[in-house]
């Protein structure tokens, strides 16, 4: 899955369809400043051998709008290698769980990072 401006949705209903289209896996929702963060992510993948020689998972992140739960404001994509984290004896789980944690934190950071620049409102 690649995120572009182009293909990234603008509203609930093109989420919906960007998750399916891109067989991605809903994770679900995390509420933060006024504003809902949707998680997806995807299965094991290995079809970039040159950037990723043992594979990767992708986690993708959303943020709602301020004035509207049904439209987006932006989203990103962040890649992971499958086996970065082999050091930490972690199982499938609970590298699963540090991915979307990541994500998640990536996410709120934008949204703290958007309110002191006055993107958006606190």
């Amino acid at each position: 899955m690649r995120f572009s401006k182009k293909n990234l949705p603008k509203t609930r209903a093109d989420l919906d369809r960007f998750v399916h289209d891109n067989n991605l896996i809903p994770v679900g929702v995390e509420k933060y400043r006024s504003r809902n963060i949707y998680i997806a992510e995807t299965r094991y993948a290995n079809d970039r051998p040159i950037e990723f020689p043992m594979g990767f998972y992708q986690v993708a992140w959303f943020v709602n709008k301020n004035d509207s739960e049904e439209k987006l404001d932006v989203g990103r994509g962040i890649d992971f290698c499958a086996f970065h984290d082999l050091a930490m004896n972690w199982d499938k789980e609970g590298k699963r769980s540090a991915r979307i944690r990541t994500a998640i934190k990536d996410a709120e950071s934008w949204i703290d990072t958007s309110i002191e620049a006055g993107r958006l409102d606190g």
